[in-house]
């Protein structure tokens, strides 16, 4: 059985691997740069980017409506952040304006 401890583990190697393997094209410049802790802070509305690396190293949990939001970002089922994304091929590019 996992322990408390194992799932945020496993919600903070996800979210890590989710964001460096996604993309985002920037909407004047159609640039297309690796998703960045601000980057996804900004689609979450979190104002302190901080917060995204703690949520990345596992000293933070976040709550049931980040993880909400985390996956419609990402587009992927609430369920799949807790089995192991790093097995999978996941990529992914959005657009900024998006969700901006």
């Amino acid at each position: 059985m996992e322990t408390r401890q194992d799932i945020v583990n496993t919600l903070a190697s996800n979210l890590r691997y989710l964001r460096i393997n996604t993309q985002v094209e920037e909407p004047m410049t159609g640039k297309i740069r690796f998703m960045s802790q601000r980057h996804l802070a900004e689609f979450l509305g979190i104002s302190c980017v901080q917060q995204i690396s703690k949520f990345e190293l596992g000293t933070n949990q976040m709550s049931a409506t980040q993880l909400y939001k985390i996956c419609k970002v990402f587009g992927i089922s609430v369920d799949s952040m807790f089995d192991d994304l790093t097995k999978s091929d996941y990529k992914k590019t959005i657009k900024y304006d998006i969700y901006a």
